[in-house]
């Protein structure tokens, strides 16, 4: 009886758990914009998918891959040229550029060019990410740079089975809070890649 009571709680338990994990994941992922794509073919874990024009903030990180994020979120805590609040987006993307790491933030697209406030922290800068074909690998559980051996492996093979060239390294692109249990993340390792020309 003593088992059967104790069985019972800790099911209940595990159920408020996993529903609170739901929660979190819909407040940190689902209640944000995410940035704008088509889905062109979709192939177990590996989506090829078009990207319209992005406009990001980003700044650089340390060498441990830490620090940055909080240079971006002033920026868009009106820390810009217009003191303007801008609504976080997802995802976060961290990439290697000219061998040092740097983290970003997808303005909302609703924000053109011409409206994007310049920033007025120091080491942050916002560019303008062309339009293009991206191959994705989305995977769960801890964040890895560069994606896992096996994401980038599979993301790899199957660019090269499809006939396409790979345009860039690897981006990282994070879509929830630190806080989310590993197993409720989505993670998500990009390439960009020329469709016409293999």
């Amino acid at each position: 009886m003593v088992k059967l009571l104790i069985l019972s709680i800790l099911s209940i338990l595990f159920i408020l758990f996993i529903s609170g994990c739901s929660t979190v994941t819909k407040i940190s992922r689902s209640g944000y914009e995410e940035a704008p794509h088509k889905v062109l073919i979709k192939n177990g874990n590996i989506e090829l998918r078009s990207y319209s024009e992005l406009q990001l903030v980003e700044t650089s990180m340390n060498t441990q891959g830490e620090g940055g994020f909080m240079r971006l979120f002033t920026y868009i805590d009106r820390g810009n040229s217009k003191s303007q609040k801008i609504a976080m987006t997802t995802p976060v993307y961290i990439q290697k550029k000219n061998n040092a790491k740097t983290i970003a933030f997808v303005l909302p697209a609703s924000m053109n060019k011409n409206e994007v406030p310049a920033p007025t922290g120091i080491n942050v800068k916002t560019e303008t990410r062309p339009s293009g074909a991206y191959a994705v690998y989305r995977y769960s559980g801890k964040r890895i740079d560069g994606g896992s051996n096996d994401a980038k492996k599979s993301l790899n093979e199957w660019i090269v089975k499809n006939g396409y060239r790979s345009l860039s390294e690897p981006i990282n692109a994070y879509y929830d809070t630190p806080w989310t249990p590993p197993f409720l993340r989505r993670n998500e390792l990009m390439i960009q890649v020329d469709t016409d020309h293999p």
